[in-house]
């Protein structure tokens, strides 16, 4: 009787063990996807942020300069500015404080557009001192002022949601090692004292054996419970510190680029120009020479930042590709003479081989442009002047719907160990002549995932202090009559 009760008593709970497994299986799952929820309202505060800043950078270099590509950026976001403002206030209709602060803040950013188109049109019609006048009141300031403080109060509100679902999450994860540890150590009792009571029921010979072999069996079973149950909070405690590392970058590396280096670049970059320009007095020789070297570096930086946030929306599958119809030798030409006048030229000389059969090439223009210029300025990099680059496009051999762009260099190669990390995010490559590092590691894993977004495929082929060559695939399409 005391046998089957314990037995009766060992299954109960090992139900019980299986509902509070699957309770706080499901708390994880919601846990995750309110996490989710939460960085996708602060990715749109970000970049509704980002575009609020553009468009007042443009409006003032267009006022104080009075030069149209300044409003670039400005007519840029505003049309995109529309394209965030509703996904935001969607995402946060399930907090009414977060959804009237999202109604207040895009009264405030309309107001702030309504200025800054004042000011544009006070530029046209008036001159630079009745513009310059207009923003002397000081109320775009303040409605910009207004902006910033609605944004930083909803991001505040979302990182305290951010950590107090991540607590939620590490506290679900401890329940759940806890209420399985405790079950499955009172199961491995109960059914040690079940199987006591069947033994003692036996005759003695018999059942010293048989308990000699049930003790055995147990400590087995308590051990392998055991380490299951390490293996278990091992790998749970392996992927909250993956899921934290990942979001602490992210989180640092957004706040860095957007409020800390792109708005100033761009601000720096506009002055710049006009100092290197003459529009604001001539420049002696030593003076042009040091505005220009600064000129590169802030261009130079800027493009990294630019370069981290587009790989960044390519990750997040947020970069939208405008293929067209393209000649292969077109996009080759642009690439070389961009790189032949940037920081890169004077380096080994550059030929193109462009097979007669490659057909129209179908993508996204500007992306495949820095693809070649990332791939070109590294084979400059890596390739002596007396050395040889080639850049060139011909048929996919293994498939006629597939055009092969490359780039060869005679340079020092890639160690065959590494040659297979060379397009792993931030992965920096040590050859072994040089000891000289690739870049920041984001050229190669910008290639990888514009490439990858054509439905292309990118590698290389690489012999120590032989040189390298970077092939990758692109669609084409062949047009009837060209």
């Amino acid at each position: 009787m005391l046998f089957r009760l314990l037995l009766f008593l060992a299954l109960a709970l090992a139900v019980a063990n299986g509902t509070v497994a699957y309770t706080n299986i499901q708390r994880l799952s919601h846990n995750e996807a309110m996490v989710s929820h939460t960085n996708e309202v602060l990715f749109e505060l970000e970049r509704v942020a980002s575009l609020v800043k553009d468009a007042e950078t443009g409006s003032r270099g267009y006022a104080l300069t009075g030069r149209a590509p300044f409003l670039e950026p400005y007519f840029a976001a505003q049309k995109r500015l529309e394209n965030h403002l509703e996904p935001l206030n969607t995402l946060v209709q399930d907090n009414p404080v977060q959804h009237r602060r999202a109604g207040t803040l895009e009264v405030a950013i309309r107001k702030r557009l309504n200025l800054a188109k004042v000011v544009i049109e006070t530029r046209d019609k008036s001159g630079l001192e009745a513009a310059a006048a207009l923003v002397g009141q000081g109320e775009g300031k303040r409605e910009m002022d207004v902006v910033r403080t609605i944004l930083g109060t909803m991001s505040a509100e979302e990182m305290r949601l951010l950590k107090e679902r991540h607590r939620e999450s590490a506290q679900s994860a401890i329940v759940a090692n806890t209420s399985f540890l405790v079950a499955t150590l009172a199961n491995l009792l109960l059914i040690g004292g079940a199987g006591g009571l069947f033994l003692r029921s036996t005759k003695q010979n018999i059942e010293l054996e048989e308990r000699r072999d049930e003790l055995t069996r147990q400590k087995a079973e308590i051990e392998e419970g055991k380490r299951e149950v390490e293996l278990q909070s091992a790998r749970l405690a392996e992927a909250l510190s993956k899921l934290q590392r990942a979001e602490e970058m992210r989180d640092s590396l957004t706040a860095m680029l957007v409020h800390d280096l792109r708005t100033p670049l761009t601000t720096l970059i506009g002055p710049l120009e006009m100092l290197k320009d003459g529009m604001l007095g001539k420049l002696d020789e030593t003076q042009e020479e040091i505005v220009s070297m600064s000129l590169g570096s802030g261009e130079r930086l800027l493009g990294l930042v630019n370069e981290l946030l587009d790989v960044s929306k390519m990750e997040a599958g947020q970069m939208q590709i405008r293929a067209e119809q393209m000649r292969a030798e077109e996009v080759i030409q642009k690439a070389v003479e961009t790189v032949s006048l940037s920081q890169y030229g004077g380096g080994a000389p550059i030929s193109i081989e462009v097979a007669p059969d490659v057909p129209f090439l179908q993508a996204d223009s500007e992306l495949i442009t820095r693809v070649l210029i990332n791939l070109l300025g590294n084979a400059i990099k890596f390739t002596p002047t007396v050395g040889r680059i080639t850049v060139g496009a011909r048929l996919n051999p293994n498939d006629s719907q597939q055009a092969e762009l490359f780039v060869r260099d005679t340079g020092e190669g890639i160690p065959p160990e590494d040659v297979d990390k060379v397009f792993d995010k931030f992965g920096q490559v040590e050859t072994r002549r040089a000891g000289r590092k690739m870049s920041t590691g984001l050229g190669l894993t910008f290639c990888k995932l514009a490439v990858e977004a054509h439905g292309g495929q990118i590698w290389v082929e690489s012999k120590l202090g032989e040189g390298s060559t970077f092939l990758f695939t692109l669609p084409v399409r062949a047009i009837k009559g060209a």
